[in-house]
């Protein structure tokens, strides 16, 4: 598989490899004491993005699990290595005069925050963005959008790389596979819009009913989220 496949890869294992279960199931309330505590820990302490980044990749240990942490591991180790290089090349170039070890943390903060900020996505659900949105009274076709969003990418980027897989059996450059892909999202948008159209164009009557069995991503959202005001 070429790059660009393995990192389409790596970007639907981060976002989209799993359903609503464990840390999207969690109450809304849960969610957004833990994301305030977290974000206030952030800019609050000076080491307070590498603190939120560890915790955030041991939670995303336990949901959406191991191979969400390696690959958030790959891919945020690449925009690191980006600053970093990119900070190098300032030095370089008389832009600036970071030491070694303030480029290494250059990298390692970015890494903390990417990390971060790829876990409080992650643990977003789009039916309950779908609740909140019917709540605040926005329009009927807005409140289906996030659903919509979370069907739609998954499958495009599924697409994607199945196409280039074929595409390397076929020896064929990665550009003429692009128009087949983008063919067949624009083919799966239509087919989701023909079979949603009375729901896409009708009011969200009712919420979605999430069922809920346990409380233990709520427990330890809440948990978590104590602990790190007793960081501050």
């Amino acid at each position: 598989m070429s790059i660009i496949g393995a990192l389409v890869s790596i970007v639907y294992n981060v976002f989209f490899m799993r359903g609503e279960e464990g840390f999207r199931r969690a109450e809304s309330f849960s969610k957004l004491i833990f994301i305030l505590c977290t974000l206030t820990l952030m800019f609050r302490r000076p080491d307070g993005v590498i603190i939120t980044g560890f915790i955030t990749l041991l939670l995303g240990l336990y949901y959406p699990g191991m191979e969400w942490a390696l690959s958030t591991l790959v891919l945020t180790s690449i925009l690191g290595a980006y600053m970093g290089l990119s900070t190098l090349l300032s030095n370089f170039l008389g832009w600036s005069s970071l030491s070694i070890f303030q480029v290494f943390m250059v990298v390692v903060r970015t890494i903390s925050f990417s990390t971060t900020i790829i876990f409080i996505v992650a643990i977003l659900s789009p039916r309950a963005l779908s609740n909140i949105l019917r709540k605040i009274g926005l329009k009927k076709l807005v409140v289906h959008i996030p659903i919509l969003i979370w069907r739609l990418i998954p499958y495009g980027m599924k697409w994607f790389t199945e196409s280039l897989m074929i595409g390397s059996l076929k020896n064929e450059r990665v550009t003429t596979r692009i128009p087949v892909v983008a063919a067949g999202v624009i083919e799966i948008g239509q087919y989701l819009e023909e079979y949603s159209y009375y729901r896409l164009n009708s009011e969200m009557k009712k919420p979605i009913v999430l069922v809920k069995e346990e409380y233990t991503s709520d427990i330890i959202l809440i948990v978590v989220s104590f602990l790190m005001l007793l960081l501050l």
